[in-house]
């Protein structure tokens, strides 16, 4: 597929953005100011990315919240250097502190906006334990501003975690793990909208899409006429598709001309998307006859040159590494690897998203879980362990057999 119109979805990029979508130990509670900062950040890193990402030709789509969240949980462990370096990659708040609950805080509001409508968005994060452990106060970090499922368990199980939480749009997202694998953090994002006011299939019929001039290709081409926000801009113009309970919304930001999106992506930043979004949100609403490609797209990156290309090294090196908020020494644990998976498919209906994010954390040397097979004759008892009496004892030859 090579669709290049530009597609914005706040729940998506997990942007939060107004008018889009209305350290060790337990962290505090967090403040009303927290939330705030916190979006200006995700947003800020989540155009980064895109920068960077959209150097490659092609379709892009990522869930910037998922990748976020999931760089947030590591960040967590990260001290000295390691976490400067992330926190201003990342865009994340000074206060350290501070973060944590306000991704939880975060994640609550916007799970909270479809929980009374018909629409889906859930967001679950996981620490599989895959060699080592991790510190107690590391793990209650997780529990308390994450809500995150401890596990042990390999790749394949890994697997079948991301795909039941995402509702098996992403199937996999590791392919394998290193031999020095100490744990994996993870985060999946599910989202299921319905327009607030849906294309009648009737309506929908091949048409050109253009991908250059003098290029086009055939593509299932959606039809409404319905009041929705449109903003014009010099060289673009945006429109808000309300999902039911507008609460959410995709926005879609379309060039004038052809090949006007290179110089779109030029504009876009973190504050010239805040003020198009709140010119956006100050329009009226108006008939607007409305024309949209049904669409699916999957998408998977390894994240790791991107992050060290925005200036991440330590967290990736050996020696220099520093975890020690995960309870290990200094240059003992790293990132090994950070995966991302990401799906949407655009329909008559609305619209289905999912996303995965996986950071892998290695060690040089990893103590592998110990293996205690029974699968040959034994020996076994049945004990008292205060007083050490034998109650029973046996052995087993043959499983097969009653005696």
């Amino acid at each position: 597929m090579k669709y290049t119109t530009l597609t914005l979805c706040a729940v998506l990029l997990g942007t939060a953005l107004p008018g889009l979508c209305g350290g060790s130990g337990v962290p505090p509670s967090p403040t009303a100011a927290d939330t705030p900062e916190l979006v200006q950040g995700n947003t800020a890193f989540a155009i980064d990315l895109y920068r960077h990402l959209s150097a490659e030709e092609g379709n892009l789509f990522m869930s910037p919240y998922s990748i976020s969240v999931a760089m947030g949980m590591t960040y967590g462990g990260a001290r000295g250097n390691t976490a400067a370096e992330m926190a201003g990659v990342l865009h994340f708040p000074d206060d350290h502190e501070a973060l944590h609950p306000a991704f939880r805080q975060l994640s609550r509001r916007l799970m909270d906006s479809v929980a009374e409508t018909e629409q889906k968005l859930t967001i679950a994060n996981g620490l599989w334990l895959t060699g080592g452990d991790l510190s107690s106060e590391y793990k209650a970090l997780l529990d308390h501003a994450y809500n995150a499922e401890f596990f042990r368990g390999r790749v394949d199980e890994i697997n079948a975690w991301v795909e039941k939480k995402t509702e098996g749009k992403i199937d996999k997202i590791l392919e394998q793990l290193s031999p020095d694998s100490v744990c994996v953090l993870l985060n999946a994002i599910y989202f299921q909208g319905f327009w607030e006011n849906r294309f009648s299939e009737d309506n929908t019929h091949d048409a050109p899409f253009t991908l250059t001039p003098g290029e086009e290709v055939t593509v299932p081409l959606m039809y409404q006429k319905s009041e929705i926000k449109v903003l014009h801009k010099d060289g673009f113009q945006a429109a808000a598709l309300p999902y039911e309970g507008e609460r959410l919304s995709m926005v879609i930001l379309l060039p004038d001309e052809v090949t006007g999106l290179p110089a779109l992506e030029e504009q876009l930043s973190a504050e010239n998307l805040k003020q198009w979004l709140a010119d956006l949100d100050a329009s009226p609403a108006q008939e607007t006859e409305l024309y949209l490609p049904r669409f699916i797209l999957e998408s998977e990156y390894d994240l790791v040159p991107p992050f060290k290309a925005l200036g991440i090294h330590d967290a990736f090196q050996e020696n220099d590494a520093d975890f020690t908020g995960m309870g290990w020494r200094k240059g003992d644990l790293w990132i090994g690897q950070i995966k991302h998976k990401a799906f949407v498919e655009v329909n008559e209906e609305g619209t289905e998203a999912a996303a995965a994010t996986a950071v892998e954390m290695i060690t040089k040397v990893a103590t592998p879980a110990p293996v205690f097979r029974v699968d040959r004759p034994f020996l076994f008892l049945i004990r008292d362990n205060e007083t050490q009496t034998l109650l029973f004892l046996g052995r087993l030859v043959d499983p097969g057999t009653q005696t």
